[in-house]
């Protein structure tokens, strides 16, 4: 299938994330992510809080540099700029341009994002386990491409819906790149198993 996305330079994204495979995925995490990046963005800015609005700006930068929207990176680096020199007036005046762009690529990245599948494997709580040890695994090894599957093959079991929720929390913290609290919640589930 041929990529194109207004905006995108595709070769580039696929040199950086190492592959089209894993370009498609992150281009499917992208998508899931903007509404709530963006919201966030706005959020800190009209709070006035510069210290956690360059943070999520920094964040998005990276983002938009890995799918390869190497102008929509330079503007954020541009609001992250303003963020640590605390100059509130500008980045006011320039952020909501530079989110109505990105929140511009959702209707692009959705045919990306992939659509977890329904259940179709009994649960077994030791095979549970083992996939959730392979998900701690792959998240210190900061393997991308195994988190995402390990995440995928959980989705893959028949669980009850308090443990359904926390697999939605998982993998929205996966695809954040929130990696230490993933680390956190799988603990947990596992404790709870």
């Amino acid at each position: 299938m041929n990529i194109n996305i207004p905006g995108l330079d595709i070769e580039k994204a696929i040199d950086n994330s190492g592959s089209r495979e894993l370009f498609t995925e992150l281009l499917g995490d992208v998508h899931r992510i903007i509404d709530e990046k963006s919201d966030l963005v706005e959020t800190y800015l009209k709070n006035e809080d510069l210290k956690n609005y360059t943070i999520q700006v920094h964040a998005l930068k990276t983002t938009c540099r890995m799918i390869g929207a190497m102008e929509l990176g330079e503007d954020f680096f541009t609001l992250e700029k303003l963020g640590k020199e605390n100059d509130l007036e500008q980045a006011s005046k320039l952020t909501p341009d530079v989110l109505a762009a990105f929140r511009a690529l959702k209707p692009h990245l959705e045919p990306f994002s992939p659509h977890k599948g329904d259940p179709h494997k009994a649960f077994d709580k030791d095979v549970f386990s083992a996939e959730l040890n392979s998900l701690l695994e792959a998240i210190d090894d900061f393997n991308l491409a195994a988190a995402e599957d390990a995440t995928k093959q959980l989705f893959s079991y028949g669980c009850n819906e308090a443990l359904q929720g926390k697999l939605k929390d998982l993998d929205k913290l996966i695809s954040n790149l929130d990696y230490d609290e993933a680390k956190e919640l799988i603990n947990q589930i596992l404790a709870d198993l």
